[in-house]
């Protein structure tokens, strides 16, 4: 009896440990990775450092750790590659673009001619007629709306002309992107905020969708988002994928995109694609890769993830318009709101200004309102104001506002910046209170035609108005 129960516990355990290794998942103890799909060799692939690569084959239930052979990848903090699979080759292609890599027999070797542009970060990568492209993306301080592809032939980039410049997206990094056919599909991103004093970080979000003919380079404007909580919380790991001849986003749900019959299918299921990133569709098993991110922030674990794509997407919730649509009896009205601001905005200019508008006017060193003097103002306001004005027609230069109020004072610079800020906000706070207005509106903030980099401010002559 005692033999049968320990050839009982055995067979357990034998069995308790072939249904674990069935299900081993890969756990990966950074972000820093890149998910591949060699559909030649039939293998899953995770690059997530220099060392070493995991691989798994798509019938198998385990993850292999394969040291490389030989690795031409310059070591980083970060995996700064994207991957590609073109006839039967995996490439890994520097994100800020420039640098291609071949992976091949366990080795990562370089075949460019190029070196890392990082010119295009955040740029929307895709294959097409077996050729890497990447539009847009952001770097060196200026976001991009170009084109450029890797020709195999020569080993180095080179920009593709559109045909017609005048129609063309805003220049964006982070945009959403799908391929159809001939047929590149653009949809939101981040552009240039001229809201905001910083020259980089955060841009402002955008809602359009375009559509670029490969073959004859001409984009079309196929009008602007809709439901725009799609775009909700996006991050560097949000991604776009193709499930055959549908288009998916993930983002805290799944988003079934379909431009043709303007409509856009939503999937829902609690907390699993907001932490999920790096998805890749395998279109022969009809199965989806991903990495999910621990919901402990502290730390920065990876599990890769494989399941079906029908488990993962769950079942559609609701259906919705993709993109904003106005029928007839809105465009006539819109038209005519647009004849009738026309018709107000001649008239208005046809008019003379009186000191009673809602402006502000300075006249004998003195700032008036409404015919009343301003006194709420502080001696640096003053100053700073009449600063404004004697440049009336001018746009100034932020770092010329900064020497203006450093007159007599030996602080740093970043000292000197702060107190622009604060008499600068002061400012605006009383001026904005007089005029009843919103701060935004008291200036025009615009970028140097010159240097991008620099930013310029002037007083908005709807508010303001300088008397000799």
């Amino acid at each position: 009896m005692k033999i049968d129960k320990f050839y009982f516990t055995v067979i357990l355990s034998i069995c308790f440990t072939l249904l674990s290794a069935q299900n081993k998942t890969l756990e990966l103890k950074n972000s820093d990775i890149q998910i591949g799909i060699d559909y030649k060799n039939k293998n899953y692939l995770v690059f997530n450092g220099f060392e070493v690569f995991y691989k798994k084959p798509f019938q198998s239930q385990e993850w292999e750790t394969i040291p490389y052979k030989h690795n031409e990848l310059p070591k980083t903090k970060d995996f700064p590659y994207n991957y590609f699979n073109i006839k039967g080759k995996n490439y890994l292609v520097y994100t800020g673009c420039g640098e291609v890599y071949e992976f091949r027999n366990d080795s990562i070797i370089r075949i460019d001619n190029s070196f890392q542009h990082k010119n295009q970060f955040g740029s929307c990568s895709f294959v097409y007629k077996d050729e890497i492209y990447y539009f847009g993306g952001y770097g060196l301080f200026t976001y991009k709306n170009i084109l450029t592809k890797f020709d195999f032939k020569t080993k180095e980039w080179e920009l593709i002309k559109y045909n017609d410049y005048k129609n063309i997206p805003q220049p964006r990094d982070k945009a959403i992107s799908f391929l159809e056919g001939d047929y590149f599909y653009l949809l939101s991103g981040y552009s240039e905020n001229y809201e905001t004093d910083q020259v980089t970080g955060a841009g402002k979000q955008l809602f359009d969708i375009w559509k670029l003919n490969l073959k004859t380079k001409v984009w079309e404007y196929l009008g602007d988002l809709k439901d725009k909580s799609i775009l909700y919380a996006m991050s560097d790991n949000t991604n776009s994928y193709q499930n055959q001849n549908s288009f998916y986003y993930d983002n805290n749900c799944i988003f079934q995109l379909d431009f043709e019959n303007n409509k856009v299918n939503y999937f829902k299921q609690e907390n699993k694609f907001f932490l999920s990133g790096f998805e890749k569709y395998n279109y022969e098993n009809n199965e989806i890769i991903y990495s999910l991110k621990s919901t402990d922030e502290s730390v920065r674990n990876n599990k890769i993830i494989i399941e079906s794509f029908k488990n993962y997407s769950g079942k559609i919730v609701k259906t919705e318009n993709l993109i904003s649509s106005f029928n007839s009896t809105y465009i006539l009205i819109l038209f005519i709101i647009l004849l009738v601001a026309i018709g107000l905005y001649f008239t208005s200019k046809r008019k003379k200004r009186t000191e009673y508008e809602n402006c502000i006017t300075f006249k004998s060193n003195t700032f008036f309102h409404k015919n009343k003097p301003i006194n709420n103002l502080s001696t640096d306001e003053i100053n700073l104001l009449s600063f404004f004005f004697s440049n009336y027609n001018n746009p100034i230069q932020m770092n010329e506002v900064v020497d203006f109020i450093s007159k007599n004072d030996d602080t740093s610079y970043n000292t000197l910046t702060k107190k622009k800020d604060t008499i600068l906000n002061s400012l605006k706070q009383k001026l904005a209170f007089v005029l009843d207005i919103n701060e935004d509106d008291l200036f025009i903030y615009q970028k140097n035609n010159e240097d991008k980099r620099i930013k310029e401010i002037q007083l908005n002559p709807q508010y303001f108005n300088f008397k000799n």
